[in-house]
């Protein structure tokens, strides 16, 4: 049934690698970084592979975050590579309340730009 939910990896032309695969590697790798507000260092504590959902831990205070759907975080992805969502937090707050500083981390560390450059 897992592979069922596999995605593949998709490489953008700006060089953004995202798909349910490389957040897999980040968690078994124990991949850490830092929320767009520079504040806070995340990590990529479990992924739910039935429901596909991720959660994530801030290493600085030990609190885990609550579900982050994957259909909804690719959403967000393409919309940002179509240039109909900036990279920023308050961008995204728009499409997912409350994941706007921890996602734009996310999509950043794993090398995603808009427009030929990231967008603070």
């Amino acid at each position: 049934m897992a592979k069922r939910y596999k995605s593949e990896a998709k490489t953008h032309d700006n060089g953004c690698c995202f798909g349910w695969a490389i957040l897999k590697e980040m968690q078994e790798n124990g991949a850490e970084f830092w929320a767009a507000d520079e504040f806070n260092k995340l990590q990529i504590l479990e992924i739910d592979e039935r429901a596909r959902n991720i959660y994530m831990i801030c290493r600085s205070t030990g609190k885990i975050t609550w579900a982050l759907n994957f259909r909804k975080l690719e959403e967000v992805h393409e919309r940002i590579h179509k240039g109909e969502v900036g990279l920023n937090a308050y961008e995204i707050e728009k499409c997912l309340p409350t994941w706007g500083n921890y996602i734009t981390g996310l999509l950043r560390f794993l090398g995603c730009r808009h427009h030929g450059g990231t967008i603070a």
